[in-house]
């Protein structure tokens, strides 16, 4: 322990040298660096024996001594400072250090803010940050009932101070503690802790009730933040930390120019670190103007009050520079005052001409109290966040427009995140989850008998319509269609080429049309359905069964609400109560969620059994998938009604379950037929039957190209950041799929080395939909079904798909010993197709075609006059030997601005590539702005919240950031790193499998470097259905890709997944010797 001697000697010697002021040389600042760290390591050597129980009696004697030595005298070094307090009966002491900011105005207008509401601290555990000499901390142990208080600075000589202070003012001359209001010692209760903000606290996940603080808000003069002194690593200078207490430095954040990112940065960690109820207390200059400040607050998905105010004279010391640069720069102003009571304020510009022409200038400080709106949902977000370590995304977050539900479906989807950063596939007809939920809801609270194998979910009501039209009608039927839905169904029943009669939406008038027409459909919205009554709803059920061989389609999603009040959902109250002719169908879009305006599901009540056949074949071809995240949004809606506490619940009489009800007598069929078109294509091996469960426990499905593995953080961001902007204008949200075709001309900049313009863009929902939107654009253009050359060895799904829009299959030979990947060889046709389809790399064998083959391919097309169209969707996922990125002159993408550019389609999205499958993002390329014209009008656009997670993720192609507060590089390096470790986990796998096939002599058997894709052939073609039953492992058949003798095997599983798979594989083949 240093002796009083020694302290003040040091202090001393800090003195004489910073009596030298001005006339300091480099030499003499560092001896006064080096003096001042001796000061510094006798107070530490002190602070440690008044906290070593053998020495703490007599180190609290000297403590006291050296108080009062330094009250009677003068040492610069180190100084005594009385706060009186009017509450207090002796004043609070306080070492002060030249290093250390003293308790001026700014302190004490914090104190009067905090002491206005004294009973708020009653027993809570509070931090304080920016805690300097400690004094405030102190004052609160005395005056109020806190439990317990840890102080946090990033000066370590303010810490240090903070701590001898507490001892100085929890003790007396005798060594006995001083106790708090709340009856515990004071240097017990208030622990002091060096930290970056809130730094050391969320290390270690401690919790808090109130966050208080004063936090600096000038920008630094000096814009380079330097962790170390600048004599190069010698101890800081007394400026250098006393500097840490006034100045900030930019975060990349909206409020750098409001002098605001410090304390944004602690809002930010506030909410990682209090407890439920928890407040924040900051103050603050009142210089960038209370909207900006409440703003930052805002932002952050707070509500505050100013609890407090004074206006002060702006202190010498304070550099006001940046304050100007950033009016200049930012077109803002600050709010300075030439006098006390000056009603109008002059910007920071003329505040610093006043200062130099000796004025003095005034700024408001303003004492803010905030709580977290939403608390518990928007805790929980935040928290998963930084668990998710996406920490860095809090700036781009603006909570301003977040309503409860959004960030209740933040919240949730976070967590879902968390515990698997996947967006998989849903099933065909909507998740076994969603539709036992929808079952339940309509059996608890709507009284209807529904079973979870009767509901289909589709995405919105035209695609759900869609697959009814393709499954129950042919070509050139006639449709009846209440007006009100003409804007719905249109343009589905146009594109399904039926003869569409449309009538008003009065029941009776559309009865009457009904018998009239006599069309095979009838989708109706009856206006009587607004206020529904048994009545009307026999007039249906009557119509409907006396026409058994109609469907009728009653749309009541205008009515359809999902809620648990006593008067929602009337008519399908009223359904539940007399049986339904099998030929009567209820279509609900739920359109009426308050999250994301355009995020839409539909579900089909009393579908016949005889339906869901069709209605997954259809799903199937058509939009493929719902969306993942749509359906987890409906889901938690459904699931949080079906918590509530007391649903009622009635036993119900036997309804129609099953195929019930859809045959007559003898067996006589009173359910109209299905097309011919769908029975077609019930009997494609696409739809085969397996041979086992697919959903069997323990099967492993190596028939199924889906990328078991976790999507990019930065897809994962822009997900989030699409639900935070929704509310934006509909211009706004006009705008965003041109912004996002720009980012895939960027994208195909990078990866394809091709300019591309944006018109020639078409997005879609998934590139199925985009499949389907080119054979009806190739259709309008040709005035007849195009001739479509498809080589053995292709997709499976697409020969059904090709069939489904109506579209002619010209099959093209090629070669098993070439594993199937088409030459020019193999391009000699019967007759002249108008489209060559290709996927690159070939899917199933997942090699690619070399770009010499590839440009012959196209040349020949290019001389026939024959269209090419290219799926890349797993264009990126190649082998990583061959390069960072996959070599562009592989793509028929890279001939998208050359020669053969007027016959090329294109086609590419996220889903493979980046593992988002479940999101439905794709694009088409096309010839011209005219093809894309013609394909836009049948598809719709994805959701806003999708294609803003869509943006996110491309606009790392691009050349400049398209804001502030993105770090271009950072987010480019990111994808490139993802793919790269995705490309090579993928090749280990292919590897491993392919020279486990090789010692038994099944692989493809081609020598190529050009392989890529989640698959592979094996010569397993006679073993398919043995592997499946005895080693559980499903493939995909010969006939499904028309690979003879040989099965698609995808490898893209978990590394568990697949070793197990391997190991199966492994015992199976061994036993086949």
């Amino acid at each position: 322990m240093p002796s009083k001697a020694e302290i003040l000697s040091a202090c001393g010697r800090v003195a004489d040298i910073r009596a030298a002021g001005e006339s300091e040389t480099a030499g003499s600042s560092l001896d006064n660096a080096g003096c001042f760290d001796s000061l510094n390591a006798h107070l530490g050597a002190l602070l440690a024996a008044l906290e070593n129980g053998k020495t703490e009696r007599s180190a609290i004697k000297l403590l006291h001594e050296l108080a009062g030595d330094l009250a009677e005298g003068h040492y610069s070094g180190l100084m005594l400072k009385r706060v009186e307090l009017p509450t207090l009966s002796r004043p609070i002491e306080l070492f002060l250090t030249p290093a250390v900011f003293s308790p001026e105005l700014w302190g004490r207008t914090f104190a009067e803010g905090l002491l206005k509401s004294k009973e708020q601290f009653h027993g809570k555990k509070i931090v304080e940050v920016g805690t300097g000499s400690g004094w405030i901390s102190i004052l609160l142990l005395l005056v109020t009932d806190v439990r317990e208080i840890l102080g946090l600075d990033l000066n370590p000589v303010a810490c240090l101070l903070a701590r001898l202070n507490t001892w100085l003012n929890g003790t007396t001359e005798d060594g006995e503690y001083i106790l708090t209001k709340a009856g515990e010692p004071i240097v017990k209760a208030f622990r002091v802790e060096t930290s970056d903000l809130l730094g050391c606290v969320l290390e270690r996940g401690e919790m808090f009730d109130h966050i208080v603080g004063c936090i600096p808000q000038v920008l630094h003069p000096n814009p380079v933040p330097d962790q170390e002194s600048t004599t190069g690593g010698e101890p800081r200078s007394a400026k250098e930390l006393y500097d840490l207490s006034n100045y900030c430095f930019e975060q990349g954040i909206l409020e750098d120019r409001f002098g605001l990112p410090l304390i944004a940065r602690a809002l930010e960690q506030s909410q990682l670190c209090l407890n439920a109820g928890g407040r924040v207390t900051l103050v603050l200059g009142g210089r960038p103007g209370r909207q900006a400040i409440e703003g930052m607050f805002d932002r952050r998905g707070y509500d505050c009050q100013l609890v407090w105010m004074r206006r002060i004279q702006q202190a010498d010391d304070t550099d006001l520079a940046s304050l100007v640069e950033l009016e200049r720069e930012h077109g803002i102003r600050f709010h300075f005052f030439m006098a006390r009571d000056s009603a109008e304020s002059v910007a920071a510009e003329t505040a610093v001409k006043l200062l130099q022409n000796g004025r003095t200038i005034y700024h408001d400080l303003l004492v803010y109290q905030a709580v977290t709106r939403f608390e518990p949902e928007v805790f929980s977000f935040v928290r998963n966040l930084t668990s998710m370590h996406l920490n860095s995304f809090r700036k781009e977050l603006d909570f301003s427009r977040l309503g409860d539900e959004r960030v209740s479906f933040l919240s949730r989807l976070s967590q879902s995140m968390l515990l698997a950063k996947t967006i998989p596939y849903p099933h065909e007809r909507g998740d076994r989850p969603l539709r036992q939920l929808i079952a339940d809801y309509l059996k608890s609270f709507c009284y209807y008998p529904a079973t979870v194998e009767r509901i289909f979910v589709g995405p919105n009501r035209a695609e759900l319509a869609s697959l009814i039209f393709k499954m129950t009608a042919e070509s050139g039927d006639r449709l009846l269609l209440s007006d009100s839905l003409l804007s719905v169904y249109g343009q589905a029943a146009r594109a399904s080429s039926l003869d569409v009669v449309v009538g008003n939406d009065d029941l009776s008038e559309l009865s009457a049309l009904d018998d009239l027409m006599a069309p095979r459909l009838i989708f109706i919205a009856p206006r009587q359905l607004n206020n529904p009554s048994p009545i009307y709803l026999q007039a249906i059920i009557k119509q409907a069964e006396a026409h058994p061989e109609r469907i009728y389609v009653i749309d009541d999603s205008e009515n359809f609400l999902i809620s648990s009040e006593l008067g929602s959902n009337m008519t399908l109250r009223l359904a539940g109560s007399d049986p339904l002719p099998p030929n009567m169908v209820f279509l609900y879009g739920l359109i009426k969620n308050r999250i994301s305006r355009d995020l839409e599901l539909s579900f089909l009540v009393n579908a016949p059994a005889a339906w869901m056949e069709g209605l997954e074949i259809g799903a199937e071809l058509s939009y493929s998938r719902i969306c993942h995240s749509t359906q987890l949004l409906y889901q938690w809606l459904f699931e949080d009604l079906m918590t509530f506490p007391f649903p009622e619940v009635v036993h119900l009489p036997g309804r129609l379950t099953g195929n019930a009800g859809e045959t007559g007598e003898g067996g006589r069929a009173i359910l109209p037929p299905l097309s011919s078109l769908t029975k077609k294509l019930a009997r494609h091996p696409v739809f085969a039957p397996k041979p086992v469960d697919p959903e069997a426990s323990g099967m492993i499905r190596l028939d199924y190209g889906e990328f078991e593995t976790a999507v990019p953080d930065i897809l994962v961001k822009g997900l989030f950041k699409g639900f935070l902007v929704e509310g934006e204008s509909e211009a706004q949200a006009d705008q965003l799929p041109h912004i996002v075709a720009e980012r895939v001309c960027a994208y195909l900049r990078h990866t394809r080395h091709v300019q591309i313009e944006r018109q020639r863009v078409v997005l879609g929902q998934g590139v199925f939909p985009l499949f389907g939107a080119l054979i009806q654009a190739f259709k309008v253009k040709l005035g007849r079904a195009p001739l479509v050359a498809v080589p053995d060895g292709s997709y499976g799904p697409l020969y059904p798909m090709l069939e489904y829009y109506g579209a002619e299959i010209l099959p093209v030979k090629t070669s098993a010993e070439r594993a199937f990947v088409l030459s020019t060889k193999d391009l000699v046709f019967s007759r002249k197709p108008d489209l060559l389809w290709l996927t690159q790399p070939n899917n199933p064998s997942g090699i690619f075609m070399d770009s010499e083959r590839l440009r012959s391919v196209l040349e020949l097309c290019h001389r026939q006059n024959i269209y090419v169209f290219a799926d890349e969707i797993f264009f990126l996922l190649s082998d990583h030997r061959l390069g960072k990125w996959t070599p562009a002159s592989l793509s028929v993408g890279s001939h998208m601005g050359g020669p053969f550019a007027d016959k090329l389609f294109v086609a590419d999205g996220i889903s493979k590539s980046f593992a988002a499958g479940g999101l439905r993002l794709g694009f088409v390329v096309t010839p011209d702005e005219e093809w894309s014209r013609l394909m836009a009008r049948t598809i719709s656009a994805p959701p806003t919240a999708y294609l803003r997670a869509w943006d996110a993720l491309y606009s790392s192609f691009l050349q400049k950031a398209p804001h502030n507060m993105m770090d271009l590089s950072q987010s480019f390096s990111e994808v490139e790193s993802y793919l790269m470790d995705r490309r090579k986990e993928l090749g280990a796998k292919r590897e491993s499998l392919t020279n486990l096939l090789s010692q038994y002599g099944l692989s493809d058997g081609v020598d190529t470097p050009y392989r890529g894709g989640l698959f592979l052939l094996a010569r397993l073609g006679d073993k398919h259905e043995q592997l499946a039953r005895e080693a559980q492992l499903l493939t995909n058949p010969s006939d499904w890709g028309r690979t003879k003798d040989m099965v698609r095997m995808c490898f893209c599983l978990t590394d568990q997944r697949f070793d197990e798979a391997m190991r199966r594989l492994r015992e199976f083949l061994a036993g086949q010797k």
